[in-house]
């Protein structure tokens, strides 16, 4: 469905002065407020309810951020998983499930057993990517055969995953049994034309559909997550959104991260918008992190 024909039409406004190069992995956490990634640059933005913002440098490369046990983060580093001290910005590698240049970790999320899925992204054009499910002790690959694991979330009841593969420019549906992570029957849910836009990040609302950003027009679309079809649209005043997540009191705003990409005008800053529903609580790391 096309977005010019949705019904809900939002525009979203920036929050921030300073921009990152490339802005990724949104988190509300809501003792904190919103934390999300610069991941070239190798720092980590704050931004508290109040407005104030504080920036950290990384020791390493960090891809995402989920919420970890304790005080820390569990990080998707560019070759693994670890911990984050948000404090200091220290990060320590874990588990390393990456030693070929030509690949990079990407984007994460946490499951409702605690587990963390992050993908990796490939560089030379090739179909080596895949996507993995770390649980504290290993971890295990989930699917193979993909060029850009992107954003990822899961339905309601957390038998069926949400996946992007940018690169082939598609959100497919996967039937999942949450206790072992085994992954059953995809389905393509929508496919977008690389003329129209790359599909991101995306998170899913407390009604169960799909608000994904699409990189390169502008845009984050609301999907009906059993039609696919575009149901409203969020114009991002940038030409490359990257990533969303809901926050605020009532976790009714719409947080959208983006890229400084090719110079584009508002490129890298926050951008939020009021949105007529709510998201969900992040779900918390349950995996020992030694």
């Amino acid at each position: 469905m096309s977005s010019t024909s949705s019904a809900l039409q939002l525009t979203a406004a920036p929050v921030t002065q300073t921009a990152a190069e490339l802005g990724e992995s949104p988190l509300w956490d809501g003792d904190v407020g919103l934390r999300w990634l610069d991941v070239p640059g190798r720092r980590l933005a704050t931004r508290t309810g109040d407005g104030f913002e504080s920036v950290v440098p990384l020791s390493r490369s960090v891809t995402a951020i989920e919420p970890g046990p304790g005080h820390d983060l569990l990080a998707v580093t560019s070759t693994g998983f670890g911990t984050l001290n948000p404090s200091t910005g220290h990060v320590d590698e874990l588990v390393r499930v990456l030693d070929d240049g030509a690949i990079s970790m990407n984007d994460g999320a946490i499951d409702a057993t605690g587990a963390c899925w992050a993908g990796s992204a490939v560089r030379d054009g090739s179909q080596r990517g895949a996507l993995y499910r770390f649980d504290g002790t290993g971890a295990t690959t989930q699917l193979t055969n993909l060029g850009m694991s992107n954003g990822l979330d899961w339905s309601s009841d957390a038998d069926v995953l949400y996946h992007v593969d940018t690169s082939a420019g598609t959100l497919t549906v996967w039937e999942c049994d949450l206790e072992s992570g085994a992954l059953g029957e995809g389905r393509t849910l929508c496919s977008l034309p690389a003329d129209v836009g790359l599909p991101d990040g995306l998170t899913v609302d407390a009604e169960g559909d799909i608000w994904l950003a699409v990189w390169g027009c502008g845009e984050v679309w609301r999907i009906d997550a059993d039609s696919g079809e575009t149901t409203g649209v969020v114009h991002v005043p940038t030409t490359y959104p990257t990533s969303c997540v809901f926050g605020g009191d009532s976790l009714s705003t719409l947080f959208i991260t983006t890229a400084a990409h090719e110079n584009a005008a508002g490129g890298g800053l926050l951008y939020a918008v009021d949105v007529p529903v709510r998201g969900r609580e992040p779900q918390r790391f349950s995996g020992k992190l030694r």
